[in-house]
């Protein structure tokens, strides 16, 4: 059975219709001298149906191995632009890494016989700006869905504010939040940092909070206390004024989040579910455009 469809191993058609009946007419009619050479119950039938077996197996695998190492390349992708995200790196350096990837591995694989097929692996990496752009907030979504999903589960959480201005000038309010289940269970992330366009005063913070609560569907009634000027915020100002420094001041608000958010999560990430979403997300849209 290969997806659904039934396949003779002696001649490798397709059966269309997946009934005894048919099978065994297929069979009677083009393959009748089958039970001569290869009598039921025996040894030497065994054999040879092991033998078509594997050579079927390796014909799949020869479809099958290139979709393998192109989902490879991705989540090696995704898993590099999430370690540059997470040490502040402009997203043009995926470049360099991939370049340095590869003089290195040309001299610390130089004697292994499998060495050009390393090359090649690290030669299928995407790594481009424009492709660690886009992982970054893949994984910026990511992470939010799964922060959403923890704020559904809850019983209570607080909130924490601060405000602080980068290096452009522009006032940023951070809030962390922590979570707390009913197993006693708590957790600290980065639930959102808001860029303060005008001015900062208490009316403004507070209009910004609650234009936020708006549009994501916070459950206020599970929030139990607000507090300001603490430690994580102040850790979170810190990684800001590293990812947004003078040579990135153009960085957009959404990517200084997703930026920041990856720089202090403490979410354990499932790569394979990212890139079957972004291949879900990609087919949907070629169907979109035919």
């Amino acid at each position: 059975m290969l997806k659904d469809k039934c396949i003779c191993l002696i001649c490798q058609l397709t059966i269309s219709t997946t009934k005894k009946g048919n099978l065994e007419r297929h069979f009677r009619t083009t393959h009748s001298k089958f039970d001569i050479d290869f009598p039921p119950k025996t040894e030497v039938r065994k054999k040879q149906l092991e033998k078509l077996k594997l050579e079927i197996d390796k014909q799949q695998l020869t479809f099958t191995k290139p979709v393998l190492k192109s989902k490879a390349a991705t989540i090696a992708s995704f898993r590099i632009s999430h370690v540059l995200a997470k040490n502040k790196k402009s997203f043009q350096t995926g470049e360099i890494v991939k370049q340095a990837f590869l003089e290195g591995a040309d001299a610390l694989f130089e004697n292994f016989k499998n060495k050009s097929e390393i090359l090649s692996a690290i030669n299928d990496l995407q790594l481009s700006r424009k492709t660690v752009t886009r992982r970054v907030e893949s994984i910026g979504q990511n992470l939010v869905e799964i922060l959403k999903q923890d704020i559904k589960e809850c019983v209570y959480f607080s909130l924490q504010f601060d405000e602080s201005t980068d290096i452009t000038d522009t006032a940023q309010l951070c809030i962390f939040i922590r979570l707390v289940f009913s197993n006693f269970n708590s957790k600290e992330e980065l639930l959102t940092i808001i860029p303060m366009k005008s001015t900062t005063r208490g009316v403004d913070i507070y209009q910004a909070f609650i234009n936020f609560v708006n549009k994501s569907n916070l459950p206020l009634y599970k929030l139990v206390c607000i507090t300001t000027d603490g430690a994580p915020a102040m850790i979170a100002f810190s990684h800001m004024k590293m990812i947004k420094t003078e040579f990135r001041s153009t960085l957009s608000d959404d990517h200084l989040e997703q930026c920041l958010r990856l720089a202090v999560n403490n979410y354990s990430l499932d790569y394979d579910k990212l890139v079957n979403d972004m291949q879900c997300h990609t087919s949907t849209m070629a169907r979109s455009t035919k």
